[in-house]
C-alpha cells in the first residue's frame, strides 16, 4: 500500500469516496505479494494493482458494489476459478483480495495513527478481521496484543520480527496481519568511487542511507545526493554506536582499509544486522579473515561477511559494481536463494 500512499492521501484530502483492495493471501506463482493494494474511487478511477492486470476488472466491479452500500468482500481468484480464468489469471497461482471502504472514512483514529507511524519511520501492524463488516486494530512495536486471538498474536509477533504480512484464521474467522516495517537502512562505510552510484540505487529502492567516513574529502563528494545529517565524518567505532544495529540494517564497507573496515566489523559481526558486505579482492579478504580470527571471532561469525562483495555479474565499471552490490543486498532482503543451490 505504501506505493500508492500519496494518492490515497490526496483523495482523502479531497474528500473523495473510495475503497481499498488488498492482496491478503497468495498461493504459488501469484503476481503480487500480500499487502499489495489498489485504491478505487467512486468514479472508478484507480491507483495501484493487485495482480498486474489479471483480475483488476473484477475487483473494480466489487468495489462499485461496496461503494453503493454493499458489504466488504473477500474475493478469491485462481486457475480453477472460472471468472479469474476468463480475465487472465493463468500464472498457476491464486490470490485472495479483500475489498473494503477506505479505513480513514470508517476509523479515522486508526488511520491517523498508522500514518503517524509511517511518517516517523516506526514499525507497526494493521490487523483486519476480514468480515462483511471489517474491524481494525493497530499494533505498534512493543504493544500488547492480548485482546487478539492467539493465532493472530503469533502472526503479529512474527511479522514485526520478519517484516512479512500474513493471512491467518481463528477458527473460521480470517484475519490479515499487515506489517508496515520501518525503512530498510543502508549504512555505507567509506565514501569510495562507487558510493554515488550505490546511493542513487539504494534511494530508488526506498532505503534510508547513512554514509560514514572519517575522511572529509570523500563525504563532501556526496553532499548533493544525501541529506547532511546522513553524512557522518567520523570513525566507525564511534559512528556505529549512534545507530540501532537491528534486522533493518544493511552495511556495505567500501574502503578495504583495515584501519576503517576492521573497526566496523568488530561492532557488526555480533550484531543482528541483516547484511555485511566488504569490498576487496580475494587476497584482501583472506587477510581480513586472518585478522578477525586472531581477534577471536568464530568461523560462523566471520562467514556473515559477503566478500568479494556483490553478485557476480562480470562488473567492470563503478556503476556496474554498485549494481552488483545493490542486487546482493536486495537478494538478502528478499531472502531468495540463487538458482542451483539447495
Amino acid at each position: 500500500m505504501l506505493d500508492i500512499l500519496d494518492t490515497i492521501t490526496s483523495w482523502e484530502k479531497a474528500d473523495t469516496r473510495f475503497t481499498i483492495a488488498t492482496v491478503v493471501d497468495t498461493w504459488r506463482s501469484a503476481p503480487r505479494l500480500p499487502g499489495s493494494a489498489m485504491a478505487i474511487r467512486d468514479d472508478l478511477q484507480f491507483a495501484g494493482s493487485v495482480s498486474g492486470g489479471c483480475v483488476e476488472g473484477s475487483v473494480i466491479k466489487a468495489s462499485k458494489e461496496v461503494l453503493t452500500g454493499g458489504p466488504a468482500q473477500l474475493l478469491r481468484f485462481g486457475v480453477s476459478n472460472d471468472e479469474a480464468w476468463s480475465v487472465g489469471l493463468s500464472c498457476g497461482g491464486a490470490i485472495k483480495v479483500y475489498v473494503e471502504p477506505f479505513i480513514g472514512h470508517v476509523n479515522k483514529e486508526i488511520w491517523t495513527a498508522l500514518i503517524s507511524q509511517i511518517d516517523n519511520d516506526r514499525s507497526c501492524c494493521l490487523v483486519r478481521q476480514l468480515s462483511n463488516n471489517p474491524s481494525h486494530h493497530l499494533i505498534r512495536e512493543g504493544e500488547t496484543t492480548s485482546h487478539l486471538p492467539e493465532a493472530v498474536q503469533q502472526a503479529v509477533r512474527q511479522g514485526l520480527l520478519t517484516g512479512h504480512s500474513a493471512y491467518v484464521k481463528d477458527g473460521e474467522v480470517p484475519y490479515f496481519v499487515q506489517i508496515f516495517p520501518k525503512k530498510d537502512h543502508l549504512v555505507i562505510i567509506g565514501a569510495a568511487h562507487i558510493s554515488a552510484d550505490l546511493v542513487q540505487l539504494a534511494q530508488q529502492q526506498g532505503f534510508r542511507i547513512t554514509v560514514i567516513d572519517p575522511r572529509g574529502l570523500f563525504t563532501e563528494s556526496l553532499k548533493n545526493l544525501c541529506d547532511p545529517e546522513s553524512l557522518i565524518r567520523a570513525w566507525p567505532e564511534s559512528a556505529l554506536k549512534e545507530i540501532k544495529l537491528d534486522h533493518s540494517v544493511y552495511v556495505v564497507m567500501l574502503t578495504h582499509d583495515p584501519k576503517i573496515d576492521d573497526q566496523a566489523l568488530h561492532q557488526l559481526l555480533r550484531s543482528p544486522v541483516k547484511y555485511i558486505g566488504a569490498l576487496g579482492s580475494r587476497k584482501t579478504h583472506q587477510k581480513r579473515l586472518l585478522r578477525l580470527s586472531e581477534a577471536g571471532y568464530t568461523d560462523e561469525e566471520i562467514a556473515r561477511i559477503h566478500a568479494p562483495i556483490g553478485l557476480d555479474i562480470g562488473s567492470s565499471t563503478p556503476s556496474q559494481i554498485a549494481l552488483s552490490i545493490m542486487a546482493e543486498v536486495i537478494q538478502v532482503k528478499n531472502q531468495t536463494v540463487p538458482e542451483g543451490t539447495s
